[in-house]
């Protein structure tokens, strides 16, 4: 299997189904050193079914107070995930030609592209990483197991929109990609990504030519309000 087609697996499953989650726990013994305690495995469903938790309102009987128990809001930003998500996919299982009369949720609609990537067209395939790359991606970040982006101060250098390039915090493999035309930068670049190095040298290189043009529209500004001052006196 090649590398584009293991990246779209790992991130469908990540998607669509159920994982173990290990939560570290430690001591502190007598002496007060730190000691590893066997950690807290539990099961979690896919990123998909999570958001639809979070997209459901709920109940908290924990936090009710006087009143008892109160409803949990609606988290907006789930419910606009899953949606895109579940059109997204729907339409282009249709574009492969996934009968979408059998398989009916997003997570089949994945499970379906997944089984035919490997006869696609690599630009394709390409196409189909990226998407559910970025899909799970927003989705760890709206559930809390990704910590949330940090937009980068510059134009996008493939296509030259300004607030749409966003930096994702890892640790094994920093990456960075534009919201909007999909252009991804990492550590460690897959085929269609462009080197995260390259990309910091495109923002401070950007930073330094705004600074230097704001400090000469100061002093312009400065210049002119000077000839207006003196003009005035006069």
């Amino acid at each position: 299997m090649s590398d584009t087609l293991t990246d779209i697996a790992d991130a469908a499953e990540q998607l669509c189904d159920p994982r173990q989650h290990a939560e570290p726990r430690w001591e502190w013994d007598t002496n007060r050193n730190k000691k590893p305690l066997k950690p807290h495995v539990t099961t979690v469903p896919g990123l998909i079914q999570q958001l639809r938790d979070q997209a459901e309102p709920g109940v908290d009987g924990e936090a009710g107070g006087a009143g008892g128990a109160r409803a949990v809001p609606v988290a907006i930003d789930a419910v606009s995930l899953l949606a895109a998500i579940s059109l997204g996919a729907a339409m282009r299982a249709k574009q492969w030609g996934i009968n979408l009369d059998e398989r009916t949720t997003p997570e089949e609609h994945i499970r379906g592209l997944v089984g035919l990537a490997g006869r696609r067209a690599s630009d394709e395939q390409y196409e189909l990483r990226r998407e559910l790359r970025s899909w799970a991606w927003q989705a760890e970040i709206i559930t809390g197991w990704r910590t949330p982006p940090r937009e980068l101060v510059a134009p996008c250098p493939q296509c030259g929109a300004r607030g749409t390039l966003l930096a994702y915090a890892a640790e094994d493999n920093p990456r960075a990609r534009c919201v909007g035309c999909g252009a991804g930068w990492a550590e460690v670049p897959h085929q269609d990504e462009g080197s995260i190095r390259i990309l910091a040298e495109h923002v401070i290189a950007y930073q330094k030519q705004a600074g230097t043009t704001m400090a000469a529209a100061r002093t312009a500004a400065v210049a002119d309000r000077r000839r207006r001052e003196g003009k005035d006196a006069a």
